[in-house]
């Protein structure tokens, strides 16, 4: 059940944009290119903070954060003479180029712009959702659940990031298992009295239970992803 656990919640925050996959296997930055990736990030994550005090993000449709980070990324780079430059001397590798810095700067914001990390996570587990459907009845369920997994862990966010990743993941474990237990009943009502030593769709359950819990408190699901693992170069 432990190790269940680890892999669901690890699953929806290495989805995250496909950002994480996608950039491990990427090669190493030299001196300059990580000097610019930082610059890209600093100037979208103060753009991005603009434009939270102008409307509110937290309603934003996928479609809508993706043309946000589309818009943001596009007016950096033009405002960036050096970023320019070396785009233009690529020719036509520049569009792998930039998608390969959209990445490591949106590794960067998750890392240091808290005010991307919920759009990060809308965009992620939009990817999940599609291939996790969620019936209304499981919602009436899984809700309440990721509800409490948040109360649980959100008041203690400043604690658990002083902490390890792998101190992180045991907490995490606890929680899952003191706030599984009071549903036990609906959840085995619903998927049949079995469901618990069905460890396939168990962890089914725990991904939908993750998705529920990136819409409430996406800060929390975040804490759990190794992003160091993702940085380029490591």
């Amino acid at each position: 059940m432990k190790i269940l656990i680890l892999r669901v919640v690890l699953l929806l925050a290495l989805c995250t944009t496909a950002l994480l996959s996608q950039a491990q296997t990427a090669p190493a930055d030299s001196v300059a290119e990580q000097k610019l990736v930082q610059a890209v990030s600093a100037d979208m994550c103060r753009q991005l903070e603009l434009e939270s005090k102008k409307r509110s993000l937290d309603n934003l449709s996928q479609e809508e954060a993706q043309q946000l980070f589309v818009r943001l990324f596009t007016k950096t780079a033009t405002d960036n003479k050096e970023l320019m430059r070396k785009i233009i001397a690529m020719g036509p590798a520049a569009q792998t180029y930039g998608q390969q810095l959209g990445r490591r700067v949106g590794i960067v914001m998750m890392q240091e712009c808290p005010v991307s990390q919920p759009l990060f996570m809308r965009l992620g587990s939009a990817q999940v959702s599609k291939q996790q459907e969620v019936k209304p009845e499981e919602v009436a369920i899984l809700k309440p659940i990721a509800a409490a997994m948040c109360q649980d862990l959100q008041p203690r966010t400043a604690e658990l990031k002083k902490m390890t990743l792998e101190q992180r993941t045991q907490e995490l474990i606890q929680a899952f298992q003191r706030n599984l237990k009071p549903y036990a009943k609906e959840i085995s009502q619903l998927y049949g009295a079995d469901i618990f030593l069905d460890q396939k769709r168990m962890e089914t359950i725990g991904t939908k239970i993750s998705l529920q819990m990136a819409s409430q408190c996406p800060e929390v699901i975040l804490l759990f992803a190794d992003l160091n693992k993702a940085k380029v170069g490591k």
